[in-house]
């Protein structure tokens, strides 16, 4: 399907005369199809049935969508793709709870909601809102954590993102194509389309680093933070990383690419816990390579040339 198996869905509003909605799909490569339609269940089907053949897609493939839940998308999903992991984007969850609770302290539930790696600590910081507001508790809960919670999330797609941005900030460009006749808006998106392809070609090729920009950065962050962690060796190819005064603790298995954080099996990005436990391997010169060799192949540069 990609480098990615992550593919986020929006729609967007034509304006006057030609009504309608542009629903694109985009998935990281900047792989994008596009119609012109109405958002209910039978126009979704249509257009994830044609989207499915374009990409080589079956009722048994692992991908990961993310939404807007918009009307009739989720049956869609069911019905062709039951085997696909649909997440919810967290904004509009956001913009729902807005309208019952507007404090700051319901957005921060759901903002340590969404971001916990861990089962466990995600049933901890529920029950958090629980004692905040039992009515806003059992509005949560009826939202299934796993479309929302990374501490739910598979590793399938490599990427805990909880927002669609790639769909947003596509739509964002599109918006002056809007006001076109249908044929007119789907020429005015492929230009932009060929036009940043060109721009991401010529960003790679003046990339010498091992892994792509982004991933880099984010790379050595994760390494500064781990300066700050200590490990122990378990025996059997394990070893405890602690830090955090105690408090953060987790087991880290190489051989396996597992933490118990979750987030290296989540996101395919070595965790601070994980470089901490290469580190010590080096020191006691074992064969493990450096921080990066932990890093997904999607992450890499060389798979994007």
């Amino acid at each position: 399907m990609g480098k990615m198996d992550f593919l986020g869905l929006d729609g967007g509003f034509m304006k006057d005369p030609y009504p309608g909605i542009i629903i694109i799909a985009v998935m990281e490569t900047t792989a994008l199809s596009q119609w012109h339609m109405y958002e209910n269940y039978n126009s979704w089907t249509w257009f994830l049935r044609n989207l499915g053949g374009d990409l080589d897609l079956t009722t048994n493939s692992n991908f990961t969508f993310i939404n807007d839940r918009q009307k009739g998308v989720f049956p869609a999903f069911a019905k062709l793709f039951p085997c696909a992991e649909n997440r919810f984007c967290l904004f509009p969850i956001h913009e729902n709870m807005k309208r019952k609770w507007r404090a700051k302290d319901f957005k921060d539930c759901l903002c340590r909601y969404a971001t916990t790696s861990t089962v466990q600590q995600f049933n901890l910081a529920v029950e958090e809102l629980k004692k905040l507001n039992n009515d806003a508790y059992k509005w949560i809960k009826a939202i299934p954590p796993q479309h929302w919670s990374r501490s739910y999330f598979t590793g399938r797609a490599y990427c805990d993102a909880l927002l669609n941005n790639l769909c947003e900030t596509l739509n964002s460009k599109l918006v002056k194509g809007r006001d076109k006749q249908i044929i007119s808006c789907l020429e005015f998106i492929r230009e932009y389309i060929m036009k940043k392809l060109v721009i991401i070609q010529k960003t790679i090729d003046k990339c010498f680093c091992p892994l792509t920009p982004i991933a880099t950065k984010t790379l050595e962050k994760i390494k500064v933070e781990a300066a700050e962690y200590r490990v122990a060796f378990c025996g059997n190819g394990k070893y405890q990383v602690t830090g955090g005064e105690g408090v953060d603790q987790c087991v880290v298995d190489i051989a396996q690419h597992t933490s118990s954080c979750n987030k290296w099996g989540v996101t395919g990005m070595s965790c601070k816990h994980t470089i901490v436990a290469i580190w010590d391997m080096r020191r006691n010169n074992k064969n493990v390579g450096i921080p990066k060799t932990g890093v997904h192949p999607r992450y890499w540069l060389k798979t994007w040339k």
